[in-house]
């Protein structure tokens, strides 16, 4: 009778372990969040001192060269401004504003993303790992897209890497990713187990 018991057992034991697990699948997504605080790309200069390293909020936000850049970056932008007009409207000619970025709505969309990621994690695993793939090949679209508008503008001195923040948002998105297939590859495993054990009990 007690063995029965724990047969009986044993099933919700491992429903509950598996809502837990749900649980924690979310978080991994919910640290990008976090982690896009770091700065998603540096920009360096020819003599590989980086000269800015803004975040994705910052670039959301739209960001204002002149409060970003450093030395020795931001000097030559004020010679720039005070001796060069016509190298000033070349670079309008891409960014109207300069040297103040536009800013950039759709990277709030990066931002939704990995949380509705982290809460498809507790509905549908399959859900969450398209989400976070969608946020993570987002984030480093972007990237490329920042390093093309640098290379239209006609500044060969400066480029743009990635930075720590878009590492450590894809590592925590691949974190997450591992774990929802987790999810998804154990109940298979523990049914196929059942069903051996079943055999042999026949």
């Amino acid at each position: 009778m007690a063995e029965s018991q724990n047969v009986k057992e044993a099933p919700v034991k491992g429903a509950r372990e598996m809502r837990l697990f749900k649980r924690l699948t979310a978080i991994p997504y919910l640290l990008v969040i976090v982690a896009l605080l770091l700065p998603l790309a540096n920009v360096s200069c020819a003599e590989k001192d980086v000269v800015a390293e803004p975040n994705l909020y910052e670039l959301a936000m739209g960001l204002d060269l002149e409060q970003e850049l450093k030395e020795p970056a931001l000097g030559i932008l004020k010679k720039m401004e005070t001796g060069n007009p016509t190298a000033m409207e070349k670079f309008r000619q891409t960014m109207p504003h300069f040297p103040k970025m536009e800013p950039v709505p759709f990277l709030y969309a990066i931002v939704v993303g990995a949380i509705i990621a982290g809460l498809f994690a507790w509905l549908t695993p399959l859900g969450s790992i398209t989400m976070g793939m969608l946020t993570m090949v987002s984030m480093w679209f972007f990237l490329s897209r920042l390093a093309q508008i640098n290379s239209a503008m006609g500044v060969p001195l400066l480029k743009v890497e990635p930075g720590p923040g878009i590492h450590a948002a894809s590592f925590l998105i691949l974190i997450g990713t591992a774990m929802n297939i987790a999810s998804i590859v154990r109940p298979i495993i523990e049914e196929i187990k059942a069903k051996r054990a079943a055999k042999k009990k026949g």
